[in-house]
Order: C-alpha cells, then sequence, then structure tokens
C-alpha cells in the first residue's frame, strides 16, 4: 500500500512540477511571481461568460453623467496598462457601494460607489484598482489557487485511504478551514493590496492625482462606519484602515509619476 501511494505522488509531482514550470508568470508594475494554470483565453472567456450572465440579471443605468464618467475614466486608465483587452465598462442601477472587476477587463459600477465620490479622481481610483485586478489576472490566479486546493484534497485523500472512516472525515473537516483561512483569504488579501498599489500607478499615468485615493478611502471609512464586519483574518479584503496605511507608504511614488503625467483630467463629479 505505501509502495504503490509513494509511486502515486511522485508520479503527481511530477506533472505537478511541469505545470510550475510552464505557468510562472510576473504580474506587471509589482513584478510579483504567480501561478496561472489557465490560459488567459480561458480566463478572459470564463469573464466574459460571468459578465453577460450577471448584466442580465441587473438593471443598466440610465444615469447619463454616470455612464459617461465612468466610461471616460475607464477609456483614459485602460491604456495606460498597455493590455489590449476589449475594456468594457458599465454602471448599475443600484444604491450598492461596490464595484467589480472580472476577467478580460469588464467592470461594473453600481450607483451607489459613485453617489459617495467627490470627483472624477476617486472614480478614476477604484476604476484603476478594478482595471488591475484584470491586468493582474487576478481571477486566474484565484482559479488556480482552487485548483491547487483540490489537488491537495485528493493528495490527502491518498494519503487517509487506509484510515478509519472517522478519522478520515474529521481530516476533511480540518482541511477545508484550514486552506480558507490559512492560504486562500490571505491571499485575496494580497491581490486586494497589490491592486490598490497598481491601481495608483495607472491613475497617476494617466493624470490623475494619487493623494485622491486616500481621500476616497477615508469616506469608505466613514460610509462603513458602525457597521459589523469579520475580522481581516476572515475576510477576502484587508480592514480600511490598513488599506490606508497602505496606501499612505506608496503615495510618495505614486506622486513622482504623476507629477511626471502632462495629462490633468481631475474635475469635480457634481
Amino acid at each position: 500500500m505505501l509502495k504503490r501511494f509513494n509511486v502515486i505522488i511522485s508520479k503527481f509531482s511530477l506533472v505537478l512540477l511541469t505545470f510550475l514550470i510552464i505557468a510562472c508568470s510576473q504580474v506587471p508594475i509589482t513584478g510579483r511571481n504567480q501561478l496561472i494554470l489557465i490560459s488567459e483565453y480561458q480566463e478572459v472567456q470564463l469573464g466574459l461568460t460571468a459578465y453577460n450572465q450577471v448584466l442580465s440579471n441587473e438593471k443598466i443605468s440610465s444615469n447619463k453623467k454616470y455612464v459617461d464618467i465612468v466610461n471616460r475614466v475607464g477609456n483614459k486608465i485602460a491604456p495606460e496598462t498597455e493590455k489590449n483587452y476589449n475594456w468594457q465598462f458599465t454602471v448599475i442601477e443600484s444604491p450598492l457601494v461596490n464595484a467589480w472587476c472580472l476577467p478580460g477587463g469588464k467592470i461594473a459600477f453600481y450607483e451607489g460607489i459613485l453617489d459617495i465620490m467627490e470627483n472624477e479622481a476617486q472614480v478614476a481610483v477604484v476604476m484603476g484598482h478594478e482595471i488591475a485586478h484584470a491586468t493582474a489576472r487576478h481571477g486566474g490566479e484565484r482559479i488556480s489557487l482552487g485548483i491547487l486546493a483540490q489537488v491537495g484534497a485528493v493528495a490527502v485523500q491518498i494519503a487517509m485511504n487506509d484510515k478509519d472512516p472517522a478519522v478520515q472525515y474529521a481530516v476533511f473537516q480540518a482541511y477545508i478551514p484550514a486552506v480558507t483561512i490559512g492560504a486562500i483569504l490571505p491571499f485575496s488579501r494580497k491581490q486586494e493590496y497589490e491592486a490598490d498599489t497598481m491601481g495608483m500607478v495607472y491613475m497617476a499615468r494617466a493624470g490623475y492625482d494619487p493623494r485622491e485615493a486616500i481621500s476616497f478611502w477615508k469616506i469608505m471609512l466613514e460610509v462603513n462606519k458602525g457597521k459589523d464586519r469579520p475580522p481581516q483574518w476572515l475576510s477576502t479584503h484587508p480592514i480600511t484602515e490598513n488599506r490606508i496605511k497602505e496606501l499612505e507608504s506608496f503615495l510618495p511614488e505614486a506622486l513622482e509619476i504623476y507629477n511626471a503625467s502632462d495629462k490633468s483630467p481631475n474635475k469635480n463629479l457634481r
């Protein structure tokens, strides 16, 4: 039994090593090494399918001012990435204070988040952040992490094959939260910090004042004051106070990029 298990693990390790060699890449701007086990084409197609499904269940905004500003900002920032996606920017009629991006550059803002913004540069803060998720291929990374988690579950199952069913059940019950809390959630927060940093670079290149990133997140801090939120270690996103600290630490570098830009589209939102 042990010999058979070792043979299986050896073959599995060889296949996994091959995947790791093939799938290694780097995030633009930050240079972080990343592992993506699906092709960019597959990732983009998944994003397009999900985007169409989501929008089919949402009401598209008729607020021309919001639609115009989101498209204007998106079309100013996207070229700064040098990523040739079919970028799409949509505003959804909803008071939800949120925005999101799907692989391939499919981005949506809810009216609620635009309601709290003070100027166009704050739209650029969120736009830059969401665009960064696309250019960094964070979606593909999350899918790949899920694949690795499933592979790990199979390896655990093989290793526990000759154990008592009750022991197997207990191990699997421990495996899922351990992987979630110990790997998946921390990695998601890391991606959010990375998108914040990259977003500041993109908005600064496009001529938007990166100091507005800190102003925007202070607004978000006020908006969410008093709301029940999980502790950071149980969340996909960093707490707002920590995001502000990270943005403040990166601000001098972002300001250098901004001051070197010959673009200055900063306007009031209202």
